[in-house]
């Protein structure tokens, strides 16, 4: 795994978390990784609803993970804005997978 990259891997019964759309329904998602990019100091979540894609893949999202006071879980998940922060989120993607591929 990257040196710059502090990971959680869930583990196979997988923890849960609370999905809220950008329309207000709520969707139950499976995390399958928690990590910090050392290089900013942000946190982010790597989750599934266990969808597959047009070529038979499991559909995967990434958020970032921020502190939300007014939120009684306290924290919120946010889209990734810049394109270095996707660039450096699919690499640690592509890492996982290799090394489950191990």
């Amino acid at each position: 795994m990257d040196k710059d990259v502090n990971t959680n891997v869930a583990n196979e019964e997988y923890e849960k978390i609370m999905i809220k759309g950008e329309d207000g329904t709520e969707r139950l998602a499976d995390v399958l990784l928690y990590f910090t990019l050392k290089e900013n100091g942000k946190d982010y979540i790597i989750y599934t609803f266990h969808e597959k894609d047009k070529n038979g893949m499991v559909v995967v999202y990434s958020s970032r993970v921020e502190e939300d006071l007014t939120n009684q879980n306290n924290i919120r998940i946010t889209g990734i804005e810049t394109e270095e922060e996707w660039a450096k989120i699919k690499d640690i993607m592509r890492q996982v997978i290799k090394a489950n591929k191990e």
